[in-house]
């Protein structure tokens, strides 16, 4: 997204910010989680490792690269590993995502804060390969030229009070 050329003073972005024009103000963190319906998961398995993983069905978010990352150092391994799944459908929005996933479509990478009202109420099931995925922060993101703003300085305050610390969509998750 173009925050200056759109016309908005900051957006609110989950993840990595590469554009060296903005400044990225840290908000909450966010962990990504791979979820999936107890019915998928009764149907097809559960997978217990990376491998098992690239088998099955997979909801993925159409923004970011076609693969799914993972710390790669449970298993001995050195360095971040890239897992390619079968996408069955791909998508730009992360509440679409989550609602495919319960409905049995198959397994996908969510932000906890999209994830977790499914997860507590058992309409999802974290699924677990035996590595993290990496995690990605929500930032606010704004021009530099904007960066002594008073608004933005109290936007950034009111949200992350919002948020809490930790951060309300991390309540009843596991660690």
């Amino acid at each position: 997204m173009d925050v200056a050329g759109e016309g908005f003073d900051a957006v609110i972005r989950h993840g990595t910010v590469s554009d060296t024009w903005l400044v990225a103000a840290r908000l909450a963190p966010s962990r990504r989680m791979l979820v999936a319906s107890p019915a998928y998961l009764a149907a097809h398995g559960a997978p217990r490792s990376l491998e098992e993983l690239e088998a099955h069905r997979a909801v993925l978010y159409t923004n970011r690269t076609q693969d799914w990352r993972f710390l790669g150092l449970n298993g001995g391994g050195t360095g971040p590993v890239a897992v390619h799944p079968r996408s069955v459908l791909r998508v730009n929005n992360g509440i679409v995502m989550r609602d495919a996933v319960v409905a049995g479509l198959g397994i996908s990478l969510l932000p906890s804060f999209i994830a977790q009202e499914a997860i507590c109420d058992g309409r999802l099931d974290i699924v677990d390969v035996g590595e993290r995925t990496e995690a990605a922060d929500v930032h606010l993101i704004y021009r530099k030229e904007a960066g002594g703003s008073a608004k933005l300085r109290a936007l950034v305050r009111h949200l992350r009070k919002a948020f809490g610390d930790p951060p309300y969509w991390e309540k009843g998750l596991p660690a």
